[in-house]
């Protein structure tokens, strides 16, 4: 899952083995006099350079608890209880960054071109990393802007406190390049949010993250809201950006039907844990875990031959107390012993070794140790079928 291959976007961006993000083991709780909630259960992937990762899963699923542990935006009672978020900007960019204070900006452990552990940034350490290094667009653009102040003024803002070397003029005419950038006349730049449709809200958070060309930019759920020819709207200029300016991209979503339009690699996440990694068009075109061939199976096709359309009977489980061993066994219709007493842990989900080859899964179905052969496609379908029959 943490390789170094070089492949290309499915909009044929080149996406380097250059790693920019690591995330190792990665554990979040909230935690209650009720007992404490796992929201985020030992999580590791790596983002390359110009790659669009897309979380998906069920709502409560972990998915924006991961995000804001990744921005350090989580406040109490969240805790990261475990693991680490290394950043690697490579040595051209870490070349090219320079402080508030004119030079080199400091490294959490003194080292320019080491991995940055983001988990262990001093505060200043940390307002000098955001923005700079890694932007969020956040899921609500109408509650994520400041409303009593212009579009202009807020991307000015966040210029003003991380290039203070630029003058006035300059900060204008970066802030109307930016929203020329995403599809906003800057003229727009005096206009209050309000006065704004959704999607231009939209890209003008999109704007404000990408003020200071950042490497990473966080997407939750940026087209919650929006009708679809907005959404189609906002994605098309997500994908012109990246391929533009080649910053990775994060993007979280319940809607898999998005990311299988959008990203390179998607990551499925239940009850805290990711349960199945890999590009894009294997997941699409054969899902492995029974919760991701729920989940691709939750909406109807546009286009190709009819299917039925199966969804996920039950409900995603208490994080508070989750089920042993696989936390998806009381709503699989393939669980067998092993699933309610072993954690599955991801591991590839054939035997091959084809440099193509790299989803991974957390399920017993695919682990020799407890089945002989992994299930086919159509016993997934006759499992799910006969299950919402019942």
């Amino acid at each position: 899952m943490m390789d170094s291959r070089e492949t290309t976007g499915i909009t044929g961006t080149a996406i380097t083995g250059d790693i920019l993000l690591n995330v190792r083991h990665l554990s979040v709780d909230y935690q209650a006099d009720a007992g404490d909630v796992h929201a985020v259960t030992d999580v590791s992937f790596a983002l390359r350079r110009g790659e669009i990762l897309g979380l998906a899963g069920e709502s409560g699923s972990g998915k924006s608890t991961l995000a804001y542990a990744l921005a350090r935006l989580l406040r109490p009672p969240a805790v990261v209880t475990a693991g680490q978020v290394l950043y690697s900007p490579g040595v051209e960019r870490q070349a090219a960054r320079t402080s508030v204070h004119g030079g080199r900006r400091g490294r959490a452990d003194g080292l320019d071109n080491a991995p940055l552990d983001i988990l262990r940034l001093t505060p200043a350490q940390l307002r000098a990393f955001r923005w700079n290094d890694l932007a969020i667009v956040f899921q609500s653009a109408m509650n994520a802007l400041n409303p009593v102040m212009t579009i202009g003024a807020q991307i000015v803002d966040v210029l003003a406190a991380h290039r203070p070397e630029l003058s006035r003029g300059q900060r204008y005419d970066r802030a109307a390049e930016l929203v020329r950038l995403v599809g906003i006349a800057p003229d727009r730049l005096i206009s209050y949010p309000h006065e704004l449709s959704g999607g231009m809200r939209q890209r003008a958070t999109i704007a404000i993250a990408l003020a200071l060309s950042p490497d990473i930019i966080i997407m939750d759920e940026p087209t919650t809201a929006l009708d679809v020819v907005v959404q189609h709207e906002i994605l098309t200029e997500i994908l012109r950006l990246r391929a533009e300016l080649r910053f990775a991209v994060i993007f979280i979503t319940h809607d898999l039907s998005l990311l299988l339009e959008l990203a390179d690699t998607i990551a499925i996440m239940y009850a805290g844990r990711i349960v199945e990694y890999g590009a894009r068009r294997e997941l699409a075109g054969q899902p492995r875990h029974p919760y991701s061939y729920g989940l691709l199976h939750s909406f109807p096709n546009l286009r190709g031959p009819r299917r039925t359309v199966l969804g996920i009977p039950g409900a995603p489980p208490d994080l508070r107390d989750v089920p042993p061993g696989c936390s998806f066994h009381p709503r699989c219709p393939f669980a067998f012993a092993p699933c309610s007493t072993t954690l599955p842990l991801l591991r590839p989900a054939t035997t091959q070794t084809s440099a193509e080859e790299h989803q991974q899964v957390a399920c017993h179905l695919y682990d020799p140790a407890f089945a002989p052969a992994p299930p086919a496609e159509e016993l997934l379908a006759a499992g799910y079928a006969a299950l919402v029959r019942e």
